[in-house]
C-alpha cells in the first residue's frame, strides 16, 4: 500500500475524516434498519426486504440486516432467499441460536423436515431444555409421520414448562393419528382451557368424540366450532344428524 501523506498532521486529518464518514454510515444504517423493522411490523414485507437489501449495499457486514431480511423473506414466502441469508449469518457468526432456530422453521415451511430436525437437534445439543426447539422438532417429526416421537418431544417441552394451547393441540393431533382418541380429547381440552375460542381444537375434539361414539358431546363441540366459524364443522354435523 502506498503512503500518500508523509506528515503526521495530514494523516491525522484523514483519519478523523474517515471516522466521521464511518459514523455517518452507521447512523444511516441504524436509521434504515429501524425503518425496515417498522415496515415489517406493518406487514409490508416487500418494502422491508428492499430496505434491508439497501443496508447491505451500504455495509455488507451489517449482520442484523441479514437476520431481519431472512425473517421478512420467510413472511413473504421467499424461503430460499431466507435460507441463503441465514446460512451466511451462521457461517459468519458460527453458532447462533436464533439463526439456527429460524433456519429450522424455514426448512419446516419448505417441507424439508429432516433438515429442520437437524437444526433443532443442534440447538438441543447445546441446550436440552430449549422449549421452542423441542416443540418445533415435535412438529417436524409429526410431518414425517413419526407420531410417537413427536409426542415424546411435546411431552419434553411440557415437562420443561411450556404451557400454551398450541403444544396441547399439536400433541392431541398426533394422538388422534394413533387413534388414541380419549388421550387426544384430554389434550384438546387443555388447549381449549387456555384458549376457550380455539375453534380448531373445539372442532377436532368434536371429531374425536364422534370417533368414540359419544354423539352428544360430538354435536355440542361441532355446533360451537360452527358458531366460531370453523369451515368444516357444518359438514361434519350433517354426518352426525
Amino acid at each position: 500500500m502506498s503512503i500518500v501523506f508523509m506528515k503526521l498532521k495530514p494523516i491525522s486529518f484523514i483519519l478523523i475524516l474517515v471516522l466521521s464518514l464511518s459514523s455517518c454510515t452507521k447512523m444511516k444504517v441504524d436509521k434504515l434498519n429501524k425503518k425496515g423493522m417498522a415496515l415489517f411490523e406493518q406487514k409490508k414485507y416487500k418494502a422491508a426486504n428492499q430496505v434491508f437489501s439497501e443496508i447491505l449495499s451500504i455495509d455488507k457486514d451489517f449482520l442484523p440486516a441479514y437476520f431481519n431480511r431472512s425473517i421478512s423473506y420467510s413472511f413473504s414466502s421467499k424461503n430460499a432467499q431466507a435460507i441463503q441469508d441465514l446460512n451466511h449469518l451462521i457461517k459468519t457468526q458460527g453458532y447462533s441460536e436464533e439463526a439456527i432456530l429460524n433456519r429450522g422453521v424455514v426448512y419446516e415451511n419448505m417441507g424439508k423436515y429432516k433438515l429442520a430436525i437437524k437444526d433443532y437437534d443442534r440447538i438441543l445439543e447445546v441446550n436440552p431444555h430449549h422449549l421452542q426447539a423441542l416443540h418445533y422438532k415435535g412438529i417436524s417429526l409429526y410431518y414425517i409421520g413419526d407420531f410417537n416421537a413427536a409426542i415424546t418431544e411435546y411431552d419434553k417441552a411440557i415437562k420443561e414448562g411450556l404451557d400454551v394451547s398450541g403444544i396441547y393441540y399439536n400433541k392431541a393431533v398426533a394422538l388422534d393419528c394413533l387413534k388414541r382418541y380419549k388421550e387426544a380429547i384430554d389434550n384438546y381440552s387443555k388447549a381449549i382451557k387456555i384458549d376457550p375460542k380455539f375453534k380448531q381444537a373445539i372442532y377436532a375434539r368434536g371429531v374425536a368424540y364422534y370417533n368414540i361414539k359419544d354423539m352428544k358431546l360430538a354435536k355440542a363441540n361441532l355446533e360451537y366450532a360452527k358458531k366460531l366459524g370453523h369451515p368444516k364443522a357444518e359438514q361434519m354435523l350433517k354426518t352426525i344428524q
